[in-house]
């Protein structure tokens, strides 16, 4: 796995370096292969005259600690951040402004995000408080399990000096503003890790060309979470025979819409614990279909449903694969009518039990089940 660290810089480069030395004293250490910096148009210079070249802090960071990999920070990935006037920015002041710098940031992550041998070390001690509160919000929209989120807290008596980069293998003494001396020794660096919550399954099916802001991308994965909290009903509309979620319809092919409409009408009809208000883990009402049920699970299925399932099944060998692969294809559609996948998605059809004795039933709770004409289901 390839280690980056992508840190947020403002006028303290130090910032860059002070997070490479904490994160080399790790137990076990990382060392990040490539530094990205992102940074205003004046933070972009203290970086460049501060950290690169030769003599810069990295250099020392690299000669005095040999860490492996040494991290590479060439010109290119230092990242001036934009203004809403499409000019190198200065500083973040204005609403507009934090507005570009989020959808910056938000492209920034996502693109790092889609590689899949790289693991990201965020920092966000340095710029602005806005710009760290931002690359969190973009790291929650787009972190992977692997991914980390980090501040550095630095000795008070030492983040405020201009020559104080981290601590030397060396030890030795400095001066501070006030005329101060400081040992070295003394200097305390803390990595404190970020626990943040990775929410990526509700981006993951947003076309790129669909998000035009980070604020709507944030807004699709509230209505996303919401959709997961608290679902829209699903009804079923007798005289049409279609199923919609909310206002949507469930465009379905035939043998689908038979299937769908058989788990519906199963909670419906056929509730197993009517004295249950809610169905919570209760799967009592799911069908079984297996090589000894396939038959009356078939006939109860198609009478419930209305219609033919699995026409080419030869048996009892062929039925339950072919049915599986029936249950995939509609839950396939049904991520697709509302941009949810797998757990997340609530009107699935899901399998419960060991593979032999497996049944299968509709995931939605039973109040959020609609009849024809509007009223709720049993």
């Amino acid at each position: 796995m390839h280690d980056v660290l992508i840190a947020l810089c403002g006028l303290t480069p130090q910032v860059v370096t002070e997070t490479l030395w904490a994160l080399h004293h790790r137990s076990p250490p990382v060392h990040p292969a490539d530094v990205w910096i992102l940074t205003t148009h004046k933070g972009a210079k203290a970086c460049r005259s501060k950290l690169l070249g030769q003599h810069g802090a990295l250099a020392r960071f690299v000669h005095e600690y040999r860490p492996t990999p040494a991290p590479r920070c060439p010109l290119s990935h230092i990242i001036i951040l934009k203004g809403s006037d499409g000019k190198p920015l200065d500083d973040v002041r204005s609403e507009r402004d934090n507005q570009v710098v989020a959808d910056q940031l938000a492209e920034f992550i996502r693109t790092q995000t889609e590689r899949p041998d790289v693991r990201l070390h965020c920092s966000v001690a340095g710029g602005r408080k806005t710009m760290g509160v931002l690359l969190a919000s973009a790291l929650q929209l787009f972190g992977r399990p692997e991914d980390r989120l980090y501040h550095v807290l630095v000795s008070p008596e030492f983040e405020s000096l201009d020559d104080f980069f981290f601590p030397p293998a060396t030890p030795t003494w400095l001066t501070a503003r006030n005329g101060q001396r400081l040992h070295t020794t003394k200097a305390l660096i803390e990595l404190a890790e970020l626990p943040f919550v990775r929410v990526r399954g509700l981006t993951e099916q947003t076309p790129s060309s669909a998000v035009t802001s980070f604020g709507n991308l944030v807004e699709r994965a509230n209505q996303r979470l919401r959709l997961w909290h608290d679902p829209d009903p699903l009804s079923l509309d007798g005289q049409t025979k279609r199923a919609w979620i909310g206002n949507r319809p469930v465009s379905l092919t035939p043998a689908l819409m038979t299937l769908y409409r058989a788990f519906i009408r199963t909670k419906l009809d056929h509730c197993s614990r009517p004295d249950l208000h809610t169905c919570g883990d209760c799967t009592d009402c799911y069908v079984p279909f297996t090589k000894d049920s396939w038959e009356t699970s078939k006939r109860l299925l198609e009478d419930r449903g209305a219609g033919t399932l699995l026409p080419l099944a030869k048996g009892p060998d062929d039925a339950p694969e072919q049915f599986r692969s029936l249950v995939s294809k509609l839950n396939k559609k049904l991520d697709d009518t509302i941009g949810m996948t797998g757990g997340q998605n609530p009107y699935r059809v899901r399998s419960a039990g060991p593979k032999k004795d497996t049944t299968y039933g509709l995931a939605l709770d039973k109040t959020k089940l609609l009849t024809g004409n509007g009223t709720e289901g049993p």
